[in-house]
């Protein structure tokens, strides 16, 4: 879904809800405006964890997905 296209479905839906559910749902998205957004650190494990691929390692595309 594009953005117009959620935003379309949102107010479609917002027309069936009462009164209350509306208010309570525009201070829901005020309160994500407000809200800072917590960025996930990548690579949590770096350092900590190490692997190694052997050259020498085969699997077929079948062993991979019933691994």
């Amino acid at each position: 879904m594009n953005r117009t296209e959620i935003e379309q479905a949102v107010l479609k839906e917002i027309h069936t809800l009462p009164l209350d559910k509306v208010e309570a749902t525009l201070n829901f998205i005020l309160s994500l405006k407000n809200k800072p957004v917590k960025k996930r650190p990548l690579g949590l494990l770096k350092g900590k964890v190490d692997f190694t691929i052997k050259e020498d390692f085969k699997m077929t595309d079948e062993e991979f997905l019933h691994s």
